[in-house]
């Protein structure tokens, strides 16, 4: 064949698959749709697979008497992604929220763990944590009280909302975590409400409110709670079931499940920290964000707004029980009612009705089953003890390099596999961190639940284990806020403290929904990989303003019409 010849015949295959290209991403109408209204949801502790194995206990698409359902109206009105990558080190709550409307990884945005150590300030720093700024109504309890977004670096699809001139736009934000509503609300957020973790009422923060006055249809909320504080109510599961949760989960005795009974009914009492970690705690947020879309008259004009919201009751039953427990399966159920109440409410509410909003549906991270039952099913799984370690891990260092100057331990700080170095022990002892790093190494390697074991200098130097873990602890390690010492357990290896736990990459922590439904997107379930990240810039595509600062996912071009 000539040269010519290979040249024409390249070309006309070019020529035939070019349309294929242009039919499988079509351009699109217009760069904004513009909603009137984004309701960004969230459900704590929510698994990849929770969708698919509730699927046929949740409400129908539209209920008998014509209104919307929930979970199922909007992966079946929607486009949805059911796996979705956090694509992080370690999957928690708190750099979950900061990544979801951020679009932004922890080494940028500063979110890598729930709580790290402040080799300056020489204490625990909690991620959302502010001393200069006081939390309005909580009941005084301990430090680390104060709270804003300021550990958050960067900028929030709230923010750049409010950046792009909208000044009409209401962003509000709610969850009963702190972390959870301050870290999806961002800096500019008109208000990020949680629930004292007395259940009582809901409080906020100075930054929010600087006259250390909430709103007043917040008060207004807290006054109905005072109203049923202690009423009793009793939680039962609805029905048989569909047979996919587990008669006995083997929750541990002394997990938080032992405070609301081990077993169905429960019997509890409103407006108490128990509660929480029932229907009344998906009720109360559920309440909280319909008063504040009446208050707020949310998307009644043409400035949009945006309302976000974190159901995180779901995630103390699963800690408690396990996701394979009938708990888990009901309270899936009550925040599907929820859920339906609420699309009900903005259908009625905002001109247009639900064709001039956008609901999206992820979850800040997912959960492993419980180790206990994994194991006794002949799956390889355990149990570390971190607190024993830690005690092995000090003695180990006294050992070698004898007692420390400066300090009264050489490990100043211990929290989810993770151990913090007191910097002014290596100093004053005159021994290298990297010598006492490779020290706790060793030590943590004789673990049989150990996969890795990454050290600062590793990082810093380069010596990363291949694959996944390289390009999640590349993602996730934040200078300043990361520890000496991460120990990176075998799948299904956890903590001993509840009965499951996530603080992993692995795909049982780190793999969650996503669902976006409304104006402007196509329905329709997408195979296609998709990560949390994504989320932000296609919400930013949809307003027509620029992603947040640190934003680096993707449009979700095949989600839109």
């Amino acid at each position: 064949m000539t040269s010519t010849r290979v040249i024409l015949v390249a070309l006309a295959s070019l020529l035939a698959f070019t349309p294929a290209l242009q039919a499988a991403t079509p351009p699109k109408s217009s760069f904004s749709t513009r909603p009137r209204l984004i309701v960004s949801l969230v459900i704590d502790q929510f698994r990849a697979d929770t969708l698919a194995r509730f699927q046929d206990r949740l409400l129908p698409v539209r209920k008998p008497n014509g209104a919307p359902g929930g979970l199922r109206y909007l992966m079946e009105k929607g486009a949805y992604f059911p796996y979705t990558k956090y694509e992080i080190m370690q999957s928690m709550t708190g750099p979950g929220h900061a990544t979801i409307l951020t679009g932004s990884y922890p080494y940028q945005n500063g979110i890598p763990a729930n709580d790290w150590y402040d080799d300056i300030k020489k204490d625990r720093i909690y991620c959302t944590e502010d001393p200069a700024h006081k939390t309005i109504g909580a009941e005084e309890e301990k430090p680390h009280l104060g709270t804003s977004p300021r550990n958050l670096n960067g900028t929030t699809v709230g923010d750049e909302l409010k950046n792009a001139g909208f000044a009409g736009s209401q962003v509000i934000s709610i969850a009963l975590k702190d972390r959870a509503a301050i870290l999806m609300g961002g800096h500019r957020a008109d208000g990020a409400f949680w629930m004292d973790k007395s259940g009582k009422r809901w409080v906020s923060s100075t930054f929010y409110f600087p006259d250390g006055k909430i709103p007043s249809w917040v008060r207004s909320v807290n006054e109905s709670l005072a109203k049923m504080q202690g009423s009793a109510f009793t939680w039962n599961a609805q029905g048989p079931g569909n047979g996919l949760s587990l008669e006995d989960p083997m929750m541990l005795k002394d997990a938080w499940n032992q405070k609301i009974g081990p077993a169905f009914p429960h019997n509890l009492k409103k407006s108490t920290p128990e509660a929480l970690a029932s229907p009344w705690g998906v009720e109360a947020t559920l309440e909280l964000a319909l008063a504040a879309l009446k208050a707020g008259k949310l998307g009644s004009d043409s400035a949009p707004d945006l309302l976000t919201l974190s159901f995180s009751t779901h995630d103390y039953v699963a800690h408690a029980f396990g996701p394979n427990a009938r708990e888990v399966e009901e309270i899936t159920l009550a925040e599907d009612r929820a859920i339906s109440e609420l699309i009900t409410a903005v259908e009625k509410s905002v001109p247009g009705g639900l064709n001039e909003v956008v609901f999206t549906l992820t979850a800040d991270h997912g959960g492993p089953n419980n180790p206990d039952w994994l194991a006794k099913n002949r799956v390889p799984a355990g149990r570390i003890d971190e607190s024993a370690i830690s005690k092995r891990l000090e003695g180990a260092l006294t050992q070698e390099f004898g007692k420390p100057k400066g300090a009264e331990k050489w490990i100043a700080y211990t929290v989810d596999f993770a151990w913090y170095l007191d910097p002014d022990a290596a100093r004053q002892s005159g021994v290298k961190k990297q010598k006492l790093e490779d020290a706790i190494r060793r030590e943590l390697l004789k673990e049989p639940g150990a996969a890795h074991v990454i050290t600062a200098t590793d990082i810093t130097e380069g010596r990363l284990p291949p694959g996944q873990h390289e390009s999640q602890i590349r993602r996730t390690w934040h200078r300043g806020r990361n520890p000496s010492v991460l120990l990176i357990p075998k799948p299904y290896f956890m903590p001993t403290d509840d009965t499951a736990t996530h603080l992993t990459g692995y795909t049982y922590d780190s793999t969650v929904p996503l669902i976006l439904s409304g104006k402007g997107i196509a329905a329709g379930t997408r195979a296609s990989a998709s990560r949390v990240v994504d989320l932000a810039p296609t919400l930013s595509w949809l307003l027509g303003i620029l992603p947040p600062a640190l934003s680096e996912g993707r449009v979700l071009d095949e989600a839109l019409k």
